[in-house]
């Protein structure tokens, strides 16, 4: 059986997926969200632009701010599409990537306004593709991420890693010896050190990991 370390919480059912392709993994999560207690006044915007469901449930916990965000938006991810829609927000386009994301804005959007709801740790990406074309685009604070590094305490054959802080983390308690490293995106896999050789996921989901997962060992069962 080849032993996978998932640097996130995966539910019964995501374990599964990788059971039946012939993998144990683990879950050993790296960081800690803290949703905002309290949502600063934001401008009235055309759109909102979400990168994160943790952005959504933090604004979900606030009615009042909910309530003067716009509710039609763009998104990056597909299950931060699945909760917006199931939230009953209208979602216009979603990209798997930031770069994607703002470039369609730049192209498709650029006399409308936005407000962009985020954690302190998000990418500069969208913010300055559309600064520098004088697109409004106000950033609002929903969450902070907070590192918590974890000694490994036994070998896996593979890690796998969904975002930047996931990896900081890591290193933060742990170096990586010869396991097979694998990102959830370019932008996850940006934070390693340089040299370090891993593997992106074929889409920016778990859907992708497993896949990578499973041509990358082959489909391998023991």
């Amino acid at each position: 059986m080849i032993r996978l370390l998932s640097t996130k919480l995966l539910s019964p059912q995501e374990v599964e997926a990788f059971a039946a392709l012939g993998f144990q993994v683990e879950s050993l999560p790296l960081i800690r969200v803290q949703l905002s207690e309290t949502i600063e006044a934001f401008p009235q915007a055309d759109f909102a632009i979400f990168t994160s469901g943790n952005a959504l449930e933090a604004l979900q916990k606030h009615p009042a701010a909910k309530a003067l965000a716009p509710h039609r938006a763009f998104c990056v991810g597909a299950k931060t599409r699945e909760r917006l829609e199931s939230a009953g927000w209208e979602v216009i386009a979603s990209f798997g990537y930031a770069q994607q994301l703002a470039n369609y804005l730049v192209e498709q959007y650029a006399s409308y306004s936005f407000v962009f709801f985020c954690g302190e740790s998000r990418m500069e990406t969208l913010p300055k593709v559309l600064a520098k074309r004088g697109i409004p685009c106000y950033e609002c604070l929903t969450y902070t991420t907070e590192l918590t590094p974890k000694k490994l305490a036994k070998h896996y054959d593979g890690l796998l890693f969904f975002s930047p802080s996931a990896v900081r983390s890591f290193l933060a308690a742990n170096s990586f010896a010869e396991e097979k490293i694998f990102c959830i995106g370019s932008t996850t896999q940006s934070a390693l050190p340089e040299g370090v050789s891993s593997y992106i996921a074929q889409s920016p989901t778990l859907e992708g990991i497993i896949e990578r997962c499973r041509e990358i060992f082959n489909n391998r069962q023991t």
